[in-house]
């Protein structure tokens, strides 16, 4: 078992609010009271390999694909996730007008929505595996897949 040694003191940033810090014997900084920010150091090193993660995942997302129909059955949409439309199949050939033309945009923005959400829970698990876990973070994935 490693000892801990631990330190509190006035905030430097008001002078009113603790902030208690904990180190092992390893050297490795905690700072209690700052929620899910406490492992500042090992954040940042994950925040600079992020613009490479990022690079990676959007390729991975390009290659990746979705499979949405219309609520009438009769179009097939295959997307990317990066939302570029690989194929449509319009499988009902007694649809026509406005009738086919609000299928092909049913089917689009479901295969679209599926895509986003299919994006989004990538950066999730990306950020997981980073160990970046941001005030807000939640909130902006959310958005990304339109729920927020």
């Amino acid at each position: 078992m490693s000892k801990m040694y631990f330190a509190s003191g006035p905030s430097r940033f008001d002078g009113n609010h603790n902030v208690f810090i904990c180190a092992d014997s390893k050297g490795q900084m905690m700072f209690k009271g700052l929620g899910n920010l406490g492992n500042i150091a090992s954040m940042m090193g994950s925040l600079q390999s992020l613009p490479e993660k990022m690079k990676e995942l959007n390729a991975r997302m390009e290659n990746e694909y979705v499979t949405a129909n219309s609520p009438c059955g009769g179009v097939i949409v295959i997307m990317s996730c990066t939302g570029k439309v690989q194929s449509t199949t319009i499988e009902a050939v007694e649809l026509q007008g406005a009738v086919l033309e609000q299928a092909i945009t049913e089917a689009c923005n479901a295969a679209g929505a599926l895509a986003k959400q299919t994006y989004a829970s990538s950066i999730s698990e990306m950020a997981g595996e980073m160990d970046i876990n941001l005030p807000g973070m939640d909130g902006l994935i959310n958005s990304l897949a339109g729920n927020g």
